[in-house]
């Protein structure tokens, strides 16, 4: 299946033939909020703050044209339309991850702006390191879902659902921009907790073993003057 002409690179590449499909502004972004679950329209619209009505109807129609995304009802009493990744679509998973990892490093990214669920659990998969001090399991209650993060030597995990609660050894309250900022924007646990930002219940231990394991990568060097 060919992309719309007027939207093609026109390139043998298949690099070329990704931004075909994903290079469109927000589209990404909006795979990146579907890679935990699928979504009513109004879930990614709270999702993805800034995007318009308009431009989130025009990607998801494009992302289902080409296969990436599924629009399907669900059952009564529900009866509402959601939009999930097809197999296909979640395999940009890694794509994101890595591009996040590489992004990382522009001494150009800006710290402490807003930042989705889905944005905050795929940088903490993207820039964790296993630390060699027996690894945490944190719930993080956030008004927009309850997810645990646990990390080991073996790497990182993210669950959801109550099952996954039982073996959490801390829990951290408080939105996903303000975790963000803790893990990457240099805000301490204590300012956050004194400003009523955040709460945080259980294993202390467990959970500055969480704060240590996600450093930023250096800057890039040697730009340009």
């Amino acid at each position: 299946m060919r992309t719309e002409k007027s939207r093609s690179y026109d390139d043998g590449c298949a690099t070329a033939h990704a931004l075909d499909l994903i290079g469109e502004r927000w589209a990404l972004l909006v795979v990146r909020e579907l890679l935990f679950g699928p979504k009513r329209f109004t879930d990614l619209r709270t999702d993805l703050r800034t995007i318009s009505p308009n431009v989130l109807t025009q990607r998801l129609e494009a992302l289902e044209a080409t296969g990436i995304v599924r629009r399907r009802k669900l059952p009564p009493p529900a009866a509402s339309w959601i939009y999930e990744l097809t197999e296909w679509g979640s395999e940009l998973e890694d794509t994101i991850v890595t591009l996040g990892k590489w992004a990382a490093r522009s001494p150009f990214l800006e710290q402490g702006l807003p930042i989705s669920r889905a944005g905050l659990l795929l940088a903490m998969r993207a820039m964790y390191r296993p630390q060699d001090d027996g690894g945490f399991c944190i719930c993080l209650d956030m008004p927009d879902g309850t997810a645990v993060v646990s990390g080991t030597a073996e790497g990182f995990d993210i669950q959801f659902g109550d099952e996954a609660l039982k073996s959490a050894q801390a829990m951290f309250s408080g939105t996903s921009s303000v975790l963000d900022s803790i893990l990457f924007g240099g805000v301490s646990v204590e300012a956050a907790v004194k400003a009523g930002d955040a709460r945080i219940t259980g294993d202390m231990s467990a959970m500055a073993k969480l704060l240590r394991a996600f450093p930023m990568p250096p800057a890039a060097t040697g730009l340009a003057p």
